[in-house]
């Protein structure tokens, strides 16, 4: 299967969530007259609560569906990058599909939240007296879905992985010797994808609600804490620690583990960057390249991606081995 061009799949997640804000951005601009100044861009049960210019008010909607937009085509065009293995021949998971899928839906719930509010301040005088009517969110939920089914159809299958790793060599360990192995790894990309999110969230909260906002902040936190990993190996197995306080952790004690493999990792093959849950696996994706993956007695898989992987799966290795 060829790989699909970066034009292609920069376009296929860029443009949605772009074009997904042109109806908002037109009838801001046309319907001028027919606006309250400021508008109504805060709602609760009760009504409006908060209240933006509406000129602001087109900039933020403009900087969030470019920004979004050149986000999510950058990092399908990054984790697409020439030589790097997309699926695992063992998985389902489509990661071109899902990611673009992602894209579609975004653009879709956040277009039609913006459009839903706008709508809502139509033809009145006090934006005081605007209102969101209750199953805007679940009208603008089932939305997200089918423009996310859409972009899953139509977007490029990804080529598989050309085979399964061999499992690494087992480093020669003493009964009464004791090893230990560890690498720091850092992601630049991830710093700024976390910062991003954070502005993209104080803008969602801004216009929309702040509730709203405030789960892409703490995304936002959470990416920048997942931005720097300590992998260490020794007699407790394997441990992958996040962020300066090391938290989130991860620990897989020997008899856990059944396999271990040094081996090229992208992050699609996982569906992004950062922590990832995905059938089958658990990954900690900084980077393409090189990673740990070990099978777990359960038959899921745990990746990580780390520089000078084979010296530390062959240290896992002999632990295990030693272990049994």
């Amino acid at each position: 299967m060829t790989r699909p061009s970066a034009l292609r799949l920069g376009l296929l997640a860029g443009l949605p969530p772009i074009l997904c804000a042109v109806p908002n951005l037109v009838l801001l601009a046309t319907a001028a007259d027919h606006l309250p100044d400021p508008l109504a861009t805060h709602f609760t049960a009760n009504g409006a609560d908060g209240f933006t210019g509406r000129v602001a008010t087109m900039g933020i909607a403009t900087a969030l569906a470019i920004g979004s937009g050149a986000l999510f085509a950058a990092i399908l065009v990054v984790t697409n990058r020439k030589g790097a293995p997309l699926r695992r021949p063992d998985t389902t998971l489509d990661p071109n599909r899902l990611l673009v899928a992602t894209a579609w839906g975004v653009g879709a719930l956040i277009g039609t939240l913006l459009l839903a509010a706008t709508r809502a301040n139509l033809f009145l005088v006090d934006p005081g007296q605007a209102t969101l009517p209750g199953w805007t969110f679940p009208v603008a939920a089932a939305i997200a879905v089918l423009f996310g089914a859409g972009g899953w159809l139509i977007a490029p299958e990804s080529p598989v992985a050309a085979g399964v790793p061999a499992p690494a060599e087992p480093l020669p360990i003493g009964r009464t010797e004791r090893v230990s192995w560890s690498r720091r790894a850092t992601s630049p990309w991830m710093l700024l994808a976390g910062l991003s999110s954070i502005l993209v969230g104080v803008a969602v909260g801004f216009v929309v609600h702040p509730a709203v906002g405030a789960i892409a902040v703490v995304a936002g936190i959470f990416a920048g804490q997942l931005a720097l990993v300590r992998v260490v190996v020794d007699q407790r197995g394997l441990t992958v620690a996040t962020g300066l306080l090391g938290w989130p952790r991860w620990r897989l004690a020997p008899a856990e583990i059944t396999e271990v493999t040094a081996t090229d990792i992208s992050p699609a093959q996982y569906g992004g960057y950062g922590f990832r849950l995905t059938p089958g696996a658990t990954a900690v994706v900084l980077r393409g390249g090189p990673g740990i993956v070990v099978t777990r007695r359960s038959g899921r898989q745990f990746a990580v991606s780390v520089d000078d992987a084979e010296t530390g799966a062959g240290v896992l290795a002999g632990v295990v081995r030693k272990a049994a």
